[in-house]
């Protein structure tokens, strides 16, 4: 039986041409925060929005900024599906990634966001969802404050 414990679907997201432009877009339209910009990293360029309560409902990543797989991120409209694991732990996270490996789901990596820890891998048809541990609390602004502090971390691991 499979250990993995999904709570939500957390966050999508998205490839767009201008993250900056669909920022104001969405906070315009969508009633949307910006809660963090990416700094350095795989994330550059990024901008982080969200509802009121999570540190992100939504990313808006540059599109041309996908050239770490070797795939042209033209076309494809989502990076990937962020589902919060329920009642989640590190030891959680490793029994998941253990289970991962012996049913050979392809693993692309595991990052350190600083609010959560996550596993990115690929579905048959090459979708990328990530399971993620939260690790700092939604509640009172803790994770959307933190994720503006680290400006985005993602910091690879191993678990």
């Amino acid at each position: 039986m499979s250990p993995i414990n999904v709570a939500r679907i957390a966050h999508i997201v998205l490839f767009v041409k201008d993250p900056e432009a669909s920022a104001r877009w969405y906070a315009e339209i969508l009633n949307m925060k910006i809660t963090a910009r990416a700094g350095d990293g795989p994330y550059k360029g990024g901008v982080f929005l969200s509802f009121g309560l999570s540190d992100h409902d939504i990313a808006l990543f540059p599109a041309a900024a996908d050239t770490a797989n070797g795939k042209e991120a033209k076309g494809r409209e989502f990076e990937h599906i962020g589902l919060a694991m329920a009642g989640c732990n590190m030891e959680d996270l490793r029994a998941n990634y253990a289970f991962f490996r012996e049913r050979g789901v392809e693993i692309a990596e595991i990052l350190d966001h600083g609010v959560s820890v996550g596993i990115y891998f690929y579905d048959p048809d090459g979708h990328m969802l990530e399971v993620f541990c939260q690790n700092v609390p939604l509640e009172g602004g803790a994770s959307q404050a933190e994720l503006n502090r680290n400006e985005g971390q993602a910091n690879p691991i191993t678990l």
